[in-house]
């Protein structure tokens, strides 16, 4: 169990604290940006965030990159838009700033373990969300349906990477079902005492949704590589014990 106590006789070493604050921030504001409108009512919240960086990213693209895209569609099913892309790069760099401030206002500071917990706590509950999300929408079949009479006439040939894994996983609603069912099981983060058994489950699942996003060019691998990171951040603690 994690004690909640920034002033007792543990004492980060200064890398440590260095990649706690650049994680802090980073992975935070990936979640606020990066969220695919899963928690209810947070659009209402993250208006005022989502349109300052629908400002700052075409402007940061060809100012400061020299890249000019079509940047009139900020928000659409997939997750590797460029605008996603830019997007990342600039909450990188904003981590790596942000850290560094916050490295020479508080040098004094022993550790971190509050913050640690209140991190984790954010990111138990997002993994959990977004894969509830795409879980119950497996299970309903939803996201994969089954392949109309056009596709069935289609030829081979044709089908892009794509097409052809959301056509082969469609036809079969019980296949849906199961791992719509598995990745519902992720719900166990958001009991603190099924932590880690809840984060292995993620693990399990997070890779076989890259390994189809990867190898079958789906355009959302930048969520599907945060939510097997962010798994695996939360067993760090305990791979070290």
């Amino acid at each position: 169990m994690l004690i909640l106590n920034e002033n007792g006789p543990e004492r980060w070493p200064a890398f440590r604290k260095l990649g706690f604050r650049f994680s802090f921030i980073f992975i935070l504001s990936f979640i606020l940006v990066f969220n695919n409108g899963t928690y209810p009512l947070y659009g209402y919240i993250s208006s005022p965030l989502n349109h300052f960086m629908q400002k700052l990213t075409p402007w940061f693209a060809e100012n400061i990159l020299a890249y000019s895209y079509d940047h009139s569609i900020f928000i659409n099913g997939s997750g590797d838009t460029s605008y996603a892309w830019i997007s990342l790069l600039i909450l990188f760099l904003l981590a790596l700033v942000g850290a560094a401030l916050w490295s020479i206002l508080d040098r004094k500071r022993a550790n971190y373990r509050i913050l640690f917990y209140w991190l984790t706590t954010a990111i138990r509950y997002y993994v959990a969300f977004m894969l509830i999300n795409y879980g119950l929408i497996k299970v309903f079949y939803m996201q994969m349906q089954p392949p109309r009479l056009t596709q069935l006439l289609q030829p081979l040939g044709e089908y892009s990477p794509m097409g052809l894994a959301w056509t082969y996983i469609g036809y079969s609603q019980g296949y849906n079902i199961l791992i719509g069912s598995i990745e519902i099981l992720s719900g166990l983060l958001l009991f603190r005492k099924m932590m880690v058994l809840g984060a292995l489950i993620t693990v399990a699942t997070s890779i076989n949704i890259m390994a189809v996003n990867y190898f079958y060019d789906v355009p959302v691998k930048m969520v599907s590589t945060a939510l097997l990171l962010f798994s695996i951040f939360l067993l760090l603690p305990y791979l070290k014990a």
